[in-house]
């Protein structure tokens, strides 16, 4: 299961995915509009997300380069899953209702909505057609 990512540690691992690997002072540069942090302030989040396996760094000359060791879409999936889980009971349905119902939703999100749930709806008849 992977390690819980803090809202500073998401800041980097996006970066790292938008530009697969930077050094420390391209990210220190490329954050300071954003966060300010200082070099020693990244160091120390970049020590901690090594040690819990989300980064990793390669040298080249006398420069550390990072890199993000996991993908986005299983931080999406496992940050999506503990949601559901904390506050809807694990009910995806629950999820979902209330999010369309607490947010502002365009037609283009109900038309995909729509198609999502009929493509599934098919798929999953198509499923349960093999089983039998």
């Amino acid at each position: 299961m992977m390690n819980k990512i803090t809202e500073s540690e998401e800041i980097i691992l996006n970066l790292l995915w938008q530009k697969e690997s930077l050094s420390i002072m391209q990210m220190v540069k490329a954050l300071e509009t954003q966060k300010n942090w200082s070099k020693q302030t990244i160091i120390s989040f970049l020590k901690r997300m090594e040690q819990k396996g989300t980064v990793a760094f390669f040298v080249q000359g006398r420069t550390k380069y990072y890199y993000a060791v996991i993908k986005r879409e299983d931080v999406i999936r496992t940050e999506t899953k503990g949601l559901m889980d904390r506050f809807f009971g694990g009910k995806m349905g629950a999820m979902v209702s209330y999010m369309v119902k607490e947010s502002e939703i365009s037609k283009e999100d109900i038309q995909e909505l729509q198609t999502l749930l009929q493509k599934l709806k098919e798929d999953n008849e198509n499923h349960e057609g093999k089983c039998h």
